[in-house]
């Protein structure tokens, strides 16, 4: 048998040669087992073993601990290890209190068949196997739940601090907007108050807060003289062009 796993199993009988016989089954299978004689020895074997057992396969009629016994507690100390139990159809009573438990997955009959031995075997490990899947996969579920619910931490520390930005930038704005408020609602401003105002606005900016300076006179002139022509306009006279000086030949 392939696998990613490292397979052992615990054979439990107080009969040396019935336990050899099941042996002879693991090594074909190439699966890899320990003995024990009873349920007590069986337990220290599971308490002391590197990594838990795959499967257990107990007999039931043993002195001192019976196999259901035992394995009740072999089901507390490593419950996700598959569980047979040897016995005869006699001691079918036994069995179904066992099963219900839960502490028995599966139970052979004896005398049992070779082949079928070899059947439960094989399914026992497959079902070990497929619960270490699902552990691993609750295990890697588990891991990128707490990665999400860190990178949504993360995220809504970024969105905090760029919120706070916004923000920052909302009342600057607000600010620059109630100060040209207050330059434009100035009844009267005299040009050196004006050409101050005009300089702390635009004097940053260099060079190029000359050309708009410029420009805002050149437009200024210009909306000063179309409020002048409509005015004389409007009077019965007539406003010169631009440029023409407006005197007599």
């Amino acid at each position: 048998m392939t696998s990613g796993y490292q397979h052992r199993v615990l054979l439990v009988d107080d009969e040396a040669q019935i336990g050899k016989a099941i042996g002879r089954l693991l090594a074909m299978e190439k699966l890899e087992y320990v003995y024990a004689d009873s349920g007590d020895s069986a337990l220290e074997s599971i308490k002391t073993a590197p990594y838990p057992f795959s499967l257990i396969i107990s007999d039931q009629q043993m002195p001192g601990m019976q196999g259901t016994q035992f394995l009740e507690h072999a089901k507390r100390l490593n419950p996700d290890t598959i569980r047979f139990l040897v016995t005869g159809y006699s001691e079918m009573q036994t069995i179904i209190n066992a099963i219900n438990k839960g502490s028995v997955q599966r139970y052979i009959s004896k005398p049992w068949d070779n082949d079928e031995m070899v059947k439960a075997i094989r399914a026992g490990i497959s079902q070990y196997e497929h619960f270490m899947d699902n552990e691993k996969l609750v295990s890697l579920a588990k891991k990128q739940n707490a990665k999400l619910y860190e990178l949504n931490c993360e995220l809504m520390e970024a969105a905090k601090a760029h919120g706070k930005e916004l923000t920052a930038m909302d009342t600057e704005i607000e600010a620059i907007k109630t100060q040209a408020t207050e330059l434009t609602s100035q009844a009267i401003l005299g040009p050196n108050r004006l050409a101050e105002e005009l300089q702390t606005i635009i004097g940053p900016a260099g060079e190029k807060g000359q050309q708009m300076l410029n420009q805002l006179f050149s437009q200024t002139i210009q909306a000063l003289y179309t409020d002048f022509r409509d005015l004389a306009l409007g009077n019965g006279f007539e406003m010169p062009p631009p440029g023409t000086g407006g005197g007599r030949d």
